[in-house]
């Protein structure tokens, strides 16, 4: 059922859109928001990513997770002026959780808005509104940036996750040129990254291609990169799970962009290859001038040649070229990532129950228990990992047969 918010000039009306031919008949609408009033850390609430993302659960529907959408619009009289896209799912507790759309592919929680026409006073109003018609025990939002205008809607109440992160970023616009990043660098992390160059250049001849949504070569090295990111998380100690479902290889392989436009709109894949033979590659999305580096992989055979800082430090060159302005490393905290960037942008995660096992759920398990089970298992070793992966995955085996 719509919701009204009546002002002294203007009527809001708000919608829940529960179906794929919902929001098919918004497209138009729904892309001119973005461009135009999206502005940064809103590519995992655009529509190219939220349409087919609903699509390929369409087509490989997974029994444990039937799709329930839940985009919420907002109309200032006939205008399209705000869109938080989101679902319903079953958390592994049997509780049913409002969350981002796309969840657990989806990086930002995050709005796309108008700000000029939904004042914080209407935007307050509205959040209020999603909340009594979730429907669900807990809302769940992760890594949205702090300060922002969603943050600031939705601030006020909630469980915050007890963790602290922040968006490690290479403000790209710092620089006139790519040789005035370089000449910016120490001398030491120059000589560095020189020689990493120089050691693997002893391999063969050294080439980088990007390549974008949409194209035969975009789709085969992103499933590469995938196979390149199961054999590493294996090697690790991690989970390989997702990564290796049917979907979730469809829907980052089906995606698409715009590549005559300047900066590029949508997904690439960067390739950096030795004798035409693909050794390291990262998968990422552009919108508005900033590019979301998603997923990065590599041959693991060429593990002690770093090839991936050879193909990140390639790629921010090629994002420089054709005018990107941001390039996001994202919001999992890694120590290698500093000494790429030259800002950040803090991050939080919030969530919202509405009953006990919500309440349960929301405080024990969310903002406490998980990001401390999340620590320790990121500090235990490759060979420790290992083991406790092969000692879950046996009871979980068990359990099943």
């Amino acid at each position: 059922m719509a919701f009204k918010i009546n002002t002294q000039n203007h009527q809001y009306l708000v919608k829940c859109l529960t179906s794929i031919d919902q929001i098919k008949e918004i497209e138009n609408e729904w892309k001119h928001l973005e461009k135009n009033h999206g502005g940064l850390f809103i590519y995992f609430q655009s529509f190219d990513w939220c349409y087919h993302w609903c699509l390929t659960k369409e087509n490989i529907p997974d029994d444990k997770h039937l799709l329930r959408i839940r985009v919420y619009v907002a109309y200032r009289d006939d205008e399209l002026v705000f869109i938080m896209p989101m679902m319903i799912e079953k958390s592994h507790f049997g509780i049913d959780c409002l969350t981002l759309l796309s969840e657990p592919h989806g990086q930002y929680s995050n709005v796309i808005c108008n700000e000029e026409l939904v004042p914080l006073e209407i935007g307050k109003q509205i959040w209020s509104h999603i909340k009594s018609d979730s429907k669900a025990s807990v809302i769940t939002l992760s890594a949205y940036p702090q300060n922002s205008y969603f943050a600031n809607i939705i601030s006020g109440g909630g469980i915050v996750e007890r963790s602290e992160k922040k968006s490690s970023i290479l403000d790209l616009n710092t620089f006139d040129s790519w040789d005035d990043y370089q000449a910016s660098l120490d001398n030491k992390l120059r000589k560095s990254r020189r020689k990493i160059r120089n050691k693997i250049a002893k391999k063969g001849k050294m080439e980088f291609e990007v390549h974008y949504g949409g194209t035969k070569d975009y789709n085969k090295y992103v499933m590469l990169a995938l196979k390149f990111k199961q054999v590493w998380l294996q090697e690790t100690g991690r989970q390989t799970s997702g990564l290796s479902k049917e979907h979730t290889k469809q829907f980052l392989g089906g995606l698409t962009s715009k590549s005559e436009t300047k900066p590029p709109e949508g997904a690439i894949v960067a390739v950096l290859m030795i004798d035409k033979n693909p050794i390291a590659i990262e998968i990422g999305f552009c919108l508005n001038g900033h590019y979301y580096s998603y997923l990065g992989a590599f041959d693991f055979s060429f593990r002690n040649f770093s090839p991936g800082k050879i193909q990140m430090e390639m790629l921010q060159e090629w994002a420089k070229s054709v005018g990107l302005s941001k390039y996001d490393f994202l919001g999992e905290t890694d120590s290698y990532k500093d000494e790429w960037i030259n800002s950040k942008t803090p991050i939080e995660s919030r969530s919202f129950y509405f009953n006990f096992r919500g309440y349960l759920y929301s405080v024990f398990w969310i903002a406490n228990i998980r990001p401390i089970i999340h620590t320790f298992y990121n500090n235990m070793s490759s060979k420790s990992r290992k083991k406790l992966v092969s000692f879950v995955a046996f009871f979980q085996n068990r359990k099943e047969n």
